[in-house]
């Protein structure tokens, strides 16, 4: 007796025929088109493209037809050698249309080392899309109640919910708030364009300090577009003449980088 007519007559289920190389290939297929658990959270956050204009801010206004000017300050904490900047925190509070004390963790989007599962779905998400491209960022917003502007690391540290606390310790980032203070002080200005404007909607944002100023355009877009929303406000900007900055980082870093080296000399004493 074969092996064949052996496995027949002393087998009970169905007898094999050939194997089916279609399942799992279809299960390789599956993994492969169908983004994982990572990328859903992402595809699920806002994305604004954001360019930096070295152009006059007049010119740039008149250009693109900006309205509805706003004003403000931004003030930013962190330590002399920027030891929060340099691992992803930023400490800001707002004072004007928006008051609030924010904390947020900036990841680039895809960073090798860098282990986010345990913020993905727990704290609210954006991406900002530059030319050096997109970076994930989870922020805890809370309204700023007091009208004393803390200077020292403890005064911000005193005033954080539990939530940002959380945030940070999440992160897995290392904060001595003793050298921390508030190291930046900045007057924002913003504008507007209609949602019905040709361009769709952007807004511009003109931030002055001591060591400098910087204009940044930026328009929101779904994760899906945003290629595009940056390839077409990029187009946009060349077609009316406007000059891109050299410096195409998010304006919070170009900020406080000048800052490192001249400090704002008010930064403890507004």
């Amino acid at each position: 007796m074969n092996q064949l007519s052996w496995f027949r007559a002393n087998h009970r289920g169905p007898t094999p025929t050939k194997i089916d190389w279609k399942r799992p290939f279809a299960l390789i297929a599956a993994i492969f088109m169908f983004p994982g658990p990572a990328a859903q959270a992402q595809e699920k956050c806002p994305v604004e493209v954001k360019l930096l204009l070295s152009s006059a801010t007049d010119t740039t206004i008149a250009s693109l037809g900006f309205k509805k000017e706003t004003s403000g300050r931004v003030y930013f904490f962190d330590t002399d050698s920027l030891g929060l900047l340099k691992q992803g925190v930023i400490v800001r509070v707002r004072q004007g249309a928006n008051n609030d004390l924010t904390v947020k963790v900036r990841r680039p989007e895809g960073g090798r080392g860098v282990d986010d599962s345990g913020l993905r779905g727990r704290y609210p998400c954006e991406i900002d899309r530059t030319r050096a491209g997109a970076m994930i960022s989870y922020a805890v917003r809370g309204q700023f109640r007091t009208n004393n502007l803390p200077v020292s690391g403890s005064d911000i540290h005193g005033l954080l919910s539990a939530s940002q606390n959380e945030l940070l310790h999440d992160s897995q980032v290392s904060v001595d708030w003793a050298q921390v203070k508030r190291i930046a002080d900045i007057s924002l200005t913003k504008w507007e364009t209609p949602a019905a404007a040709a361009s769709g909607k952007l807004a511009l944002e003109l931030w002055e300090w001591p060591a400098g100023k910087l204009l940044e355009v930026s328009a929101k877009a779904s994760h899906a577009a945003a290629e595009a929303k940056y390839a077409g406000l990029e187009q946009l900007l060349r077609e009316k003449d406007l000059s891109l900055s050299a410096n195409q980082d998010v304006k919070t870093s170009v900020v406080l980088k000048t800052l490192e080296h001249h400090p704002t000399p008010s930064s403890n004493s507004r």
